[in-house]
């Protein structure tokens, strides 16, 4: 990818993230995704669900997954995320298949209550709702904008339930969620996960510590004393007494006496704490923001650690009975455990590395490179993915192809690759360089360029067999270069930087008249025909070959980390947000394309048609499925979601048969009566 600057809210804290920076600690990261969500909800499009694109890693979708419930026949269950995801099981989770509402906000909660009836919530108040095991869903009517984080029915009476969402939001219904009521809250806390034991009884937790007790079913909530200043994200009820109380830090507290007075416990962690659940009164689970799961089986009194040794958040758990159960979290990662929490096993495909670059050859040969020196190749147009062994684990920055044989990959600490073969297999190149190498293009087998960080740019005259330095006059982190012939080529990076040479690199000129957005891509349709994009939504066009560049109208001020030409005027563009732009008449007008992700998008590949694929965070890879929108899409009315994550790098792992298959995750889970692949 490229540099990456996001603003989070000034309330919290500010982040210029450059493309070298370290990744924030877990749980400053945890943090930063609850504010986010609650103050910038995601972007919803006026379209239906089938918005043109089809998911090709992870699979079976690769938005984050925030709740998932089974009902009590462990076979017939659900999971909601980001973007409106619903994805509904009938065997326990082993296969998944989508299903859709007219909504597309991030679902937050959810609740089964049987295998035909179904609640989830989300952002500005929604509620949805199905009768018949999600064949249709349908929008409740609320009282309430607010977002909506926790839903809940008391156990002894369905006709009862409760909502909470930001801003101290509480919403009941008693007609069995037909119709929902505003309650009076004693708080303007975030309230992020609700629990009732019967229809009376209810515990409901949130920012800053915020726990309130009702018991006379929610006419009255009292907010107990603030306990702390880290957020409460999960509470359950053990029996009509007995609660527990997980959130940030690693903090638990329990309750004994239904509320009134709470005692922590020592779980020996200060990981943030996700979310709650218990089974029974004896058995219930924790997840956390780093792979680890807690278990208990004595009602809380004692936790005990088990790693799932993953990389995505675990958000949500559930267990149908003490010993089958759910967890999911990040990048659509679902996983599921049958002794009690103590093994787990994924139900979901792909690896989950962020990816750096795609590079399509033609419609059907494509590679992608990412974090963790993982190169993905695909001869199937990405119908299947397979992991080529790189012989390294650093990230992966670009990558481009001459030819089906000839390749080359540019990545952190000077590392550039090679293969003669398809990248079946792929050597390493000494380049006597170690900044991070951003960027690469060859105009034939022998001759090639690099750029990287603090002005590198390196030249070969022998396909990389020797790689000399080439001064670039400049420190500016060089993201991208592309040459047209054997000696004109254009470079862009941080502080608008473009820099021209007319000599094949011997000297390269600067042409950027004092732009100052960062610049995260260039490409060029022809000697003269250029494009390049950048922060804060700046689309630049050239018509002189790199010599003068006029800035074009984009419509947005989103990030652009992207772009691939077809032709002259044909051009498609990806950034932040899931954000998508397309043009057809030379960049005179840029058409924003629905999208089925918010993920951050570092790359594009565009062969012309619906021939589009775009790859980022979390491993996403996505393929057009339908002809390029042409007509304006409705621009949102609300903020853009604001992410943060890692400098975007490389993702993905698959074996070399097999579509889309984690190289070193854990297993993937198969049914009992059905036996494992063979590696």
């Amino acid at each position: 990818m490229r540099h990456v600057s996001r603003e989070l809210p000034t309330v919290y804290f500010q982040i210029m993230r450059a493309r070298e920076a370290r990744p924030l600690a877990p749980s400053l990261i945890s943090l930063s995704v609850l504010i986010i969500s609650i103050c910038f909800p995601p972007v919803v499009f006026s379209q239906s669900f089938n918005r043109g694109w089809e998911w090709q890693n992870p699979l079976p979708q690769g938005n984050a997954i925030n709740s998932i419930r089974f009902a009590k026949d462990r076979q017939h269950g659900w999971a909601v995320g980001s973007d409106g995801v619903i994805l509904y099981s009938a065997d326990g989770g082993f296969e998944w298949e989508t299903q859709h509402s007219r909504s597309t906000t991030t679902l937050n909660g959810l609740y089964v209550q049987n295998r035909r009836r179904a609640f989830a919530v989300g952002a500005r108040g929604v509620v949805l709702m199905t009768t018949n095991g999600g064949q249709r869903w349908i929008r409740v009517d609320t009282p309430t904008k607010d977002h909506l984080y926790s839903i809940t029915f008391a156990p002894d009476d369905a006709t009862h339930g409760w909502a909470v969402g930001s801003y101290g939001s509480l919403i009941a219904t008693a007609d069995g969620g037909f119709t929902w009521t505003l309650e009076k809250s004693p708080t303007t806390a975030h309230l992020f996960s609700v629990s009732f034991i019967n229809k009376r009884s209810g515990l409901a937790v949130g920012d800053r510590g915020t726990l309130l007790l009702t018991n006379d079913g929610g006419k009255l909530w009292k907010e107990e004393a603030r306990l702390g200043t880290l957020p409460f994200t999960g509470v359950a009820f053990v029996d009509a007494k007995r609660a527990v109380v997980a959130g940030y830090g690693g903090r638990v507290i329990v309750t004994n006496d239904g509320g009134e007075t709470w005692t922590p416990i020592d779980v020996s962690m200060t990981s943030d704490l996700l979310s709650v659940y218990f089974s029974d009164e004896q058995h219930g689970w924790i997840t956390s923001d780093d792979g680890v799961i807690l278990t208990t089986a004595n009602g809380g009194r004692r936790w005990l650690p088990v790693s799932i040794r993953t990389n995505p958040r675990l958000v949500t758990v559930f267990f149908a009975d003490q010993n089958t159960g759910w967890a999911a979290g990040g990048e659509g990662l679902v996983v599921r455990s049958d002794d009690g929490g103590l093994g787990w096993q994924r139900l979901t495909e792909g690896g989950r590395d962020d990816l750096s670059d795609i590079f399509f050859l033609d419609d059907s040969r494509g590679w992608a490179v990412g974090a963790r020196g993982k190169i993905l190749a695909t001869r199937s147009g990405g119908r299947t993915w397979t992991v080529r062994p790189s012989g390294t684990a650093e990230h992966l920055d670009a990558v481009t192809f001459i030819d089906e044989n000839f390749g080359w990959i540019a990545g952190d600490h000077g590392t550039i690759l090679h293969t003669v073969n398809g990248g079946i297999v792929w050597t390493q190149q000494r380049t006597g360089v170690t900044e991070q190498l951003l960027g690469v293009c060859f105009v034939s087998e022998k001759l090639g360029w690099a750029v990287g960080a603090r002005g590198t740019i390196l030249w070969t005259e022998n396909g990389g067999e020797v790689w000399r330095l080439r001064p670039s006059n400049t420190h500016a982190w060089l993201e991208d270069v592309r040459f047209t012939d054997e000696k004109h080529g254009v470079a862009v990076g941080s502080g608008g930087a473009i820099l021209r040479t007319e000599d094949g690199g011997e000297t390269w000129k600067d042409v950027s008249h004092n732009l100052k957005e960062w610049l995260h891509a260039v490409a060029f349709a022809d000697e003269k025909r250029g494009y390049a994009v950048g922060e804060k939504g700046i689309i630049l066009r050239t018509d002189d070959g790199g010599v003068t560049w006029k800035d074009q109208e984009s419509g947005i001020t989103t990030n652009l980390f992207a772009i691939s030409v077809a032709s002259r005027d044909n051009a498609i563009v990806a950034g932040d947000q899931g954000r998508i732009l397309a043009t057809r008449d030379g960049g005179r007008t840029w058409e924003p394309q629905p999208t089925i992700t918010s993920s951050p998008l570092y790359a594009v590949a565009y062969q012309g048609g619906a021939n589009v694929w775009v790859a980022g965070r979390g491993g996403a890879i996505l393929r057009r499925s339908g002809a390029i929108a042409t007509v304006k899409i409705p621009a949102p009315k609300i903020p853009p979601i604001l992410r943060i994550g890692a400098a975007p790098k490389l993702k993905a792992q698959d074996s070399s048969q097999q579509p889309v298959i984690d190289d070193g995750d854990i297993p993937r889970a198969v049914p009992k009566d059905r036996k494992p692949a063979k590696p």
